[in-house]
């Protein structure tokens, strides 16, 4: 299948010089932008909780978003639809982490000194996720009075757990994120059988872990190709490989920036993709301009980089159709847990596709040109100095 006929030349190269100051303004202005408006993190990243609620039926998306909004429980909830419809599985992400409140981290307190009748030497209800609460007394105590001063502060009676040694810490269980939302849905939902199936949180401090983590990975990735390109062709190409992948990575990022998209690990997943696939169009390019070259097609590097970029469009454009093609139905019909993954694959193919014509292949020319510029300036001084020594 032939979108362009065999011997096709097109002079990519003309408008390159045009192309590369938008494409260089895209980057800068995508940057700039994460720098003022900076991204919209997912819970992967700034912490936070995420429910799978399942109903005995199908329910209306709006009645249960608006009484999820309702509870007060949750910080700007986020409620999608599981898969299909009738199963009735619905997502509930919200950024809230704790639901253990200031005045019940007080009135637990008041009713644990009331209880065992002394003041704690070591008490910690600082817990992230706001599921515990842990305290240690001069010597051991009774845990059926902690039990109780459970059940005074109004939570339920939980198995307090211990430290083995003569000064225990005991640990009360307080009820989180999970334990409260399946409560107030069964309250809320009366009638109708409710339950969280699966439910996630992350804490703000292993959030930012994991964000790090992610950005390490996509530098590591970058710094690997760089290597790779290196030992495959030579200091002509690489710059070139890596500028092409810095490009797509930053315009992906500046447009979920720009449209305040959630960034999770799913995305951190689609630009590794979008890597991957920008460096195999970029290859299949470099290829064919080393062999264009060992082949002594055209006159100059120039020409011969379009009769590469020509020879290979077919190619390009039927890979990159197709593949365009299948990321999409995958973000239309693929529901609301996927749609930004698959966006941002949308995103990578077209500007992958693009990169890999007008900055990568450019910037082949731009290197060889340097390197023939620093290799007269070195020849011109050891001329210099040859002729200094004669004078000498």
């Amino acid at each position: 299948m032939e979108f362009f006929k065999p011997g096709i030349r097109i002079n990519f190269l003309n408008a390159a010089k045009p192309l590369l100051m938008l494409s260089a303004a895209l980057v800068l202005g995508s940057w700039a932008l994460v720098g003022v408006k900076g991204l919209n993190y997912g819970i992967d990243f700034a912490g936070g909780s995420e429910a799978l609620v399942k109903f005995d039926g199908e329910q209306d998306l709006s009645n249960v978003r608006s009484k999820v909004e309702a509870l007060g429980l949750l910080d700007q909830p986020e409620v999608v639809t599981c898969g299909d419809a009738s199963e009735g599985k619905y997502f509930v992400r919200s950024k809230t982490q704790s639901v253990f409140t200031d005045d019940e981290k007080a009135r637990l307190k008041a009713a644990i000194i009331a209880q065992v009748g002394q003041e704690p030497i070591e008490y910690d209800d600082s817990s992230e996720l706001g599921d515990k609460v842990s305290v240690r007394f001069g010597g051991a105590v009774a845990e059926d009075k902690l039990v109780a001063a459970l059940v005074d502060a109004k939570f339920p009676a939980k198995k307090i757990q211990k430290t083995d040694s003569e000064n225990p810490i005991y640990t009360l269980p307080i009820p989180g994120v999970k334990e409260r939302l399946e409560l107030e849905l069964k309250t809320s939902f009366s009638g109708t059988a409710v339950e969280v199936v699966r439910f996630e949180s992350v804490g703000s401090a292993v959030g930012a872990q994991m964000r790090n983590q992610g950005i390490l990975s996509v530098l590591y990735a970058l710094i690997g190709i760089l290597l790779y390109v290196s030992f495959r062709f030579d200091l002509r190409y690489s710059p070139g490989a890596v500028l092409a992948l810095v490009h797509d990575v930053s315009i992906t990022i500046g447009v979920f920036s720009l449209l305040g998209l959630e960034f999770n690990l799913s995305i951190i997943a689609a630009l590794l993709a979008i890597v991957g696939y920008s460096l195999n169009d970029t290859i299949v390019v470099y290829d064919r301009i080393r062999e264009s070259l060992s082949l002594g097609l055209g006159e100059t590097l120039t020409e011969s980089i379009n009769i590469s970029i020509s020879d290979c469009l077919s190619r390009t454009v039927l890979t990159s159709v197709t593949t365009f093609l299948a990321v999409l139905s995958i973000y239309v019909f693929g529901g609301g847990i996927i749609e930004n993954f698959a966006l941002a694959m949308l995103i990578g193919v077209v500007i992958g596709t693009y990169s890999s014509i007008y900055v990568a292949s450019p910037a082949v020319l731009g290197m060889d040109t340097y390197l023939k510029n620093r290799a007269e300036d070195e020849m011109a001084a050891e001329k210099a100095k040859a002729r200094a020594r004669a004078r000498t």
